[in-house]
């Protein structure tokens, strides 16, 4: 995704660009809201030999068709979207990312984690390949981010059906009442929709303040932020099956603090190389989003420690506490849109960032009154 950002803002500037980045957060977060929390909740309730295989498969049919439907309502919201053929384009992208990313779970169930990799890796792969083909034809817009977004998910998703049907699953049948799931499965909703939401807003916000060119600068500065987050990303799967097998919680602080110690030294150098390199070398159109940069990295040093301690609260049952934190970002982010009428785009991402690190102080506390409690039991 990277790669494609700066291929799309070098090729065709920070206004396709930005709605290549924009369209890329509609197709997000619409579909988180429609996969209802379930490859966190499948995977919890199969890992603990609750949930058959053949269960979470019909759970994942439901939900691509109910996403079918959310990308309907969604796309009649979204002026940006014209026609029917257009809306029809979305909610099969919508559509098919659910069932990518619920199937992309379940494949965790093998023993080999070689095919979640893959599985995880493909949609990235598919969409590198789309952007240069997009270039080379010439044909930009929002209808071809759309249609390419349905593509790269669409390749995936088969992929991930094709090997998930070839796991040999013990578990005979589900002991687990569908409640348990519907409990689980709406935190890990929850917070995936306010996450996805809270870039949609910001972006929302950037673009009715500053015009498409700043949101083409920010969400190139987003991206470009999100990079050290990306492994924490792929790996929170995998270091989620870890947890539930062995506690996590002083392995998972300890990365916490060290990833975010880590950020917050690259944050600083891009500040300090922010006056040398104004435009990251991506050309004038793109002055300023050095600094813009630097910011937004001091808050992904507060997100990479809240994605790591929100993965080993998950593997502990309980996910409603990282739904907790994204209200708290939530509360900083709607003050500041009400406090700040006219911001500038520093401003916004120093918004963005102080957002991220009032999440992470929901987490630190939790941590400390977990450690409390077990000196007094001492």
């Amino acid at each position: 995704m990277l790669i494609a950002t700066v291929l799309l803002g070098s090729a065709v500037g920070p206004e396709e660009q930005g709605n290549f980045s924009h369209t890329k957060a509609a197709i997000e977060f619409a579909a988180a809201f429609a996969m209802f929390g379930l490859p966190q909740a499948l995977f919890f309730f199969i890992k603990s030999d609750r949930l058959s295989l053949q269960t979470a498969l019909r759970w994942t049919l439901a939900s691509s068709l109910v996403a079918v439907l959310v990308g309907i309502i969604f796309s009649l919201v979204q002026q940006e979207i014209n026609g029917a053929t257009q809306a029809a384009v979305f909610a099969v992208a919508i559509a098919l990312c659910v069932a990518h990313g619920n199937m992309r779970a379940l494949l965790l169930i093998d023993a080999h984690t070689g095919w979640f990799n893959a599985a995880t890796a493909l949609p990235q792969v598919l969409l590198i390949g789309g952007v240069v083909a997009v270039l080379w034809l010439g044909v930009t817009g929002n209808s071809t981010w759309q249609l390419l977004f349905a593509g790269a998910y669409g390749g995936s998703s088969a992929f991930a059906l094709w090997r998930v049907k070839k796991i040999r699953k013990l578990t005979a049948g589900s002991t687990m009442h569908w409640r348990e799931l519907g409990r689980y499965g709406i935190a890990a909703w929850l917070l995936a929709s306010l996450s996805t939401a809270a870039i949609l807003l910001i972006q929302h916000w950037v673009e009715s303040v500053q015009g498409s060119a700043s949101l083409g600068r920010f969400t190139m500065a987003m991206t470009l932020a999100q990079v050290p987050l990306a492994p924490i990303g792929y790996a929170a799967p995998l270091l989620f099956r870890r947890w539930m097998e062995q506690s996590g919680r002083r392995s998972s602080q300890r990365w916490a603090a060290a990833l975010c110690a880590a950020l917050v030294f690259v944050a600083a150098a891009m500040w300090l190389v922010a006056p040398m390199w104004p435009h990251l070398g991506l050309g004038a159109a793109y002055l300023g989003v050095t600094k813009a940069l630097a910011v937004l990295m001091m808050g992904a040093a507060a997100e990479a420690a809240s994605r790591v301690l929100t993965v080993n609260v998950y593997a502990n049952g309980l996910p409603w506490l990282a739904v907790k934190a994204e209200v708290v970002r939530w509360l900083a982010l709607c003050s500041a849109w009400l406090l700040l009428p006219s911001p500038g785009l520093l401003s916004m991402c120093a918004v963005w960032a102080a957002g991220a690190w009032a999440a992470a102080a929901v987490f630190v506390l939790h941590s400390y009154r977990f450690a409390s409690v077990d000196e007094r039991a001492a």
